[in-house]
């Protein structure tokens, strides 16, 4: 079959059947031969066991490499479900329910919270054992059939090889099937720019419960005849190894884990691979300066591309001599990629928009979500929920994500350009921006930060870096410093919690617990100007040392003030220097010069 992943596999086998496919250190490679006959063992049984296609089965990674061997071989006979090793009994009894899973497979012998979660809702458990030897092979046994394989008819459609969760960085985790058509698809068009080729060997240290680790990292390769090494999750000392090494020819990760290999490598040190040929980034982006370190140190191109969980892969970069742009996600592969304006036009070049997709590549439906599948699709496109742009050669620059937009007094502005003027600031490690309400606006434009080991850089100073990158009407108003920024296990910024972790769900203000305040009553000059401004910006002014900018100020208001001004004491003041935000209400009490009170 053309469009069935097992077919794939076993041609790939008898073409070669001593060539390795799932690769772990300190053990034998899995052989294709070997690949194939778990395939037949796994069919086999699970025929036995009356589980077929459209089943769920669910697994848990808590052996990497087997897991690996799970995803090779489990689609021959069910839809397979692979779950976060880390997930407790009431995440996992979620999934099962969602899922309405036919069966688990946990660890033999050791109470996983999946077998547990299983047993209390009576559904049937298979145990794998994993073989020591020889990297994803194992052996499945029948450990208590529950109340589920009782011959009913499979509950999803046949062609349905995955069930993915996403990584969650708005709401709930979705449930995403996959198919084999559809990862057939992304495989051949990626593997086609990328030029894999058998002698590849794919370094995978991401989440295998998540897309990128499972597609990118692991099928892309094993479905092109190349093989893919398994090493801890994470784990950025295994992967400078195995590069340095030469055990890997490309590594797809997230853009967390390759900056912390840029990290891991001495000050000046260039490692030069005989063998590695490209770096992935995945699961989010990295600022220029990086990538350019990133090729640099390693010697390789530094490329990345547009995917989802419901699409496979969208866009990618070339690899060299092609041209790129630094910034970019590339060119569509597979897909019918079209970007558009609120009205759903299409918008010229260098225009933000909404980017939309279509094509053989994209997800059926949401599992168990009917408003979210409905919400997702438009006149047969499916919504990324990406704001993007194309140039005139239909290169595409990711700007930011639709939800994250914050709506400053009608403009709208994309955190991804405010993250990365942010981390350009000597000092700053990490950082992101997001909105918080003020007083007057609809939203107002904040940050958080984190600092570079030893970095003596304030929270004022950086707010003031950023007002001279950005302009005023984008820049941050408030800056936090914190420890780290929240992540998922994808190492994608949760930026819905950022408001949170630093208590900022009231509106902006100084005060008395703010450093800095100061406590005097204002001057006669100082408390009618605080009138005209509390007028302007719709809440009470009594600290004359606050910036304009943190009280919540911007042109809009600006402007109102000074007409304020000039009504009252007949003085003309520069509305846009009171708009750059840094002007204090002390400050513009002293520019009267003892003109008026």
């Amino acid at each position: 079959m053309d469009d069935d992943i097992q077919a794939r596999l076993l041609a790939l086998a008898a073409r070669d059947p001593l060539a390795p496919v799932i690769r772990a250190p300190g053990r034998e490679p899995m052989t294709r031969g070997a690949l194939a006959a778990q395939i037949a063992e796994v069919r086999g049984r699970f025929g036995r066991w009356r589980i077929a296609r459209g089943d769920v089965v669910l697994a848990p990674v808590f052996d990497r490499p087997l897991a690996m061997g799970f995803y090779a071989s489990i689609p021959a006979s069910a839809t397979l479900g692979l779950v976060s090793a880390g997930s407790g009994v009431d995440a996992c009894g979620s999934l099962i329910d969602r899922a309405r899973a036919k069966a688990v497979i946990v660890p033999a012998g050791i109470d996983h919270p999946m077998a547990v979660a299983a047993r209390d809702r009576g559904v049937a458990r298979i145990a794998a054992s994993a073989d020591p030897n020889i990297a994803g092979l194992c052996t499945f046994d029948l450990a208590d059939p529950g109340g589920t394989l009782d011959g009913t008819a499979p509950r999803h459609p046949p062609g349905w090889a995955y069930l993915c969760v996403t990584s969650g960085t708005t709401d709930r985790p979705k449930l995403v099937p996959y198919g084999h058509r559809q990862l057939l698809a992304v495989a051949d068009a990626t593997g086609e720019c990328l030029r894999i080729v058998p002698d590849d060997v794919s370094g995978v240290a991401t989440p295998l419960n998540l897309a990128n680790g499972q597609r990118t990292a692991l099928a892309l390769p094993i479905l092109h005849g190349a093989s893919a090494l398994a090493l801890p999750e994470a784990d950025t000392d295994a992967l400078w190894r195995a590069i340095v090494d030469e055990k890997v020819s490309y590594v797809s990760a997230s853009f967390a884990m390759l900056r912390a290999l840029l990290e891991r490598a001495e000050a000046g040190e260039r490692i030069r691979s005989q063998r590695l040929r490209f770096l992935r980034i995945a699961s989010g982006s990295l600022d220029p300066p990086v990538i350019e370190a990133l090729e640099r140190v390693f010697g390789v191109p530094a490329i990345c591309g547009l995917a989802t969980t419901e699409t496979g892969v969208v866009t990618h970069q070339p690899l060299p001599p092609a041209r790129r742009s630094t910034g970019s996600v590339g060119w569509p592969l597979l897909a019918q990629v079209r970007v558009v304006d609120a009205d759903g036009r299409a918008t010229a070049p260098g225009e933000v928009g909404e980017i939309q997709v279509r094509g053989p590549q994209v997800f059926d439906r949401y599992l168990d979500d009917d408003e979210l599948q409905r919400r997702s699709r438009v006149d047969g496109w499916f919504r990324l929920g990406d704001l993007a742009r194309l140039d005139a050669s239909g290169e595409i620059f990711l700007v930011g994500r639709l939800k994250e937009v914050i709506n400053r007094g009608g403009d709208k502005i994309a955190p991804l350009e405010i993250d990365a003027a942010l981390r350009a600031i000597a000092g700053v490690a990490d950082a992101a921006a997001f909105a918080i309400p003020p007083p007057t606006l609809g939203e107002e434009v904040a940050a958080a930060v984190v600092l570079a080991p030893s970095a003596a850089v304030s929270a004022d100073e950086i707010a003031a870096a950023a007002r001279s990158r950005l302009g005023a009407s984008r820049a941050p108003r408030r800056v936090w410093i914190v420890d780290a920024l929240p992540r998922n296990e994808a190492g994608k910024l949760v930026r819905r919690e950022l408001a949170a972790l630093v208590g900022a769900t009231a509106v902006i203000g100084r005060t008395s617990a703010d450093p800095g305040v100061r406590g005097a009553v204002l001057t006669p000059i100082e408390a009618l100007l605080a009138g005209l401004w509390a007028n302007a910006l719709g809440t009470p002014v009594t600290d004359a040392h606050a910036p304009f900018s943190r009280l919540g100020g911007d042109a809009v208001r600006a402007q109102e003030i000074a007409t304020s001004i000039r009504a009252v004491l007949g003085v003309d003041i520069d509305a846009a220097a009171l708009a750059e935000g840094d002007l204090t209400l002390a400050q513009m009490a002293r520019r009267f010069d003892g003109r008026t009170g």
